[in-house]
């Protein structure tokens, strides 16, 4: 979305590749967010997360634009505020500031806040920004003993294997390979681990990840009781393998 919005404006801007100088764009003014999805983690105090808006237009003084609240899955209005969308003057970019409050959050329970920005004088906002958020906690003392391993694959499933090896390096969980020309299939193993040290890896006999060109797989190692619970995660091209150290509290 950001390259997308990017790559609007400059054409906006620029009359030919062969001008030196950006012109003004005299039209009507559109405004948007560099980005459509902020995830964030809410420590404890709170957190305030500032992200970019553009404009197609500049101003000889600083704008400020409303901002609309789409939607508040889960959260109160206690729960977070809302600064001020500005744009300084003679300029593109400009911010907005979120924060977000911590003690008013449940543990492992997600949580949604979707802005829009509203342009005055017939002008136009581009799509709203959502804020998933999720409150820290803390893995180290997380009690888990049943777990699930989410892996989605691309075309050639069959290159993907994985494992988890204890301390002492003996494998005592492993899977795949897959079926191939399935891009976009979810396979879940249901794994119990007691207490300890473990690493996980993710291996492709290809050495190009879950990614083949065309499509992008992912892999998630969580926790069965609190599926927010991560212990292992990760898309795309990893090369051939990736592997995450993790410990299950006992």
């Amino acid at each position: 979305m950001k390259n997308l919005f990017k790559l609007f404006l400059i054409c906006l801007l620029i009359v030919s590749c062969e001008e030196t100088e950006p012109i003004l764009f005299d039209g009507t003014t559109a405004v948007g967010f560099s980005e459509a999805v902020v995830d964030l983690s809410i420590p404890e105090g709170g957190i305030t997360s500032t992200v970019s808006i553009i404009s197609t237009t500049t101003s000889s003084e600083s704008r400020t634009f409303d901002v609309t609240v789409v939607d508040t899955q889960g959260l109160e209005a206690s729960d977070y505020s809302i600064g001020t969308a500005t744009i300084p003057a003679d300029s593109y970019e400009g911010t907005l500031d979120v924060t977000f409050n911590y003690d008013g959050l449940e543990d492992f329970t997600p949580y949604v806040l979707t802005v829009a920005l509203e342009v005055p004088g017939g002008g136009s906002a581009f799509p709203p920004i959502s804020f998933n958020l999720l409150k820290e906690y803390d893995i180290d003392t997380f009690v888990c003993g049943d777990f699930k391993l989410s892996i989605v694959v691309d075309n050639y499933g069959s290159e993907t294997t994985w494992d988890i090896k204890d301390s002492t390096g003996e494998v005592v969980a492993s899977g795949g390979p897959y079926d191939d020309e399935a891009a976009g299939t979810e396979y879940v193993s249901n794994i119990s681990l007691p207490g300890g040290d473990y690493t996980f890896t993710i291996y492709d006999d290809y050495e190009d990840g879950l990614f083949d060109g065309s499509n992008t797989g992912t892999y998630n190692l969580y926790c069965a009781e609190q599926t927010v619970v991560s212990y292992a995660s990760g898309s795309g091209n990893f090369g051939a393998s990736e592997s995450t150290d993790f410990t299950v509290v006992e």
